[in-house]
């Protein structure tokens, strides 16, 4: 399969999965790979699949993870109440490197340093903490099972 085919391949199940009226948004890595989305975009089966679905697509390059991991803890730095001393951001096992980096840029500690506020990274974890169970999986002692197995 070509890159053009794989393109209106993403695109179609983009399209499938946004509701009529919306806008399919789809990342792609690179300015090469948005001439190949175009491309794709530009033919028949996909144009016709828009019009019947009523949808319309958009390309966006997404930012680099330390950098959209800047953004975020300079807004919440920044749009911390004047009390607060420490934060700790949580993150995933698999973002703290990144986490790690946006944390240690110095546009970071520079607001950290002009705010007085300390910060950092917490891993958390990647198993539910949370359990919802109906009450007759409760009754039936289902939810002890699961419970039991877990621990």
């Amino acid at each position: 399969m070509g890159a053009i085919d794989r393109g209106k391949e993403i695109i179609k199940e983009a399209i499938r999965a946004t509701q009529a009226g919306l806008v399919a948004r789809i990342p792609v890595a690179d300015r090469a790979n948005l001439v190949v989305f175009e491309r794709a975009l530009r033919s028949a089966d996909v144009q016709r699949m828009l019009v019947q679905r009523s949808v319309s697509v958009e390309f966006y390059i997404p930012e680099p993870p330390i950098e959209q991991g800047k953004k975020w803890m300079l807004k919440f730095i920044n749009e911390a109440p004047a009390d607060i001393r420490e934060i700790v951001f949580p993150y995933r096992s698999r973002d703290c490197a990144d986490a790690q980096a946006a944390l240690e840029s110095p546009e970071v500690q520079a607001a950290l340093t002009r705010r007085g506020i300390t910060a950092s990274i917490q891993r958390i974890d990647e198993k539910p903490s949370i359990v919802i169970a109906s009450i007759d999986q409760m009754v039936s002692g289902e939810l002890d099972r699961y419970l039991r197995e877990r621990e």
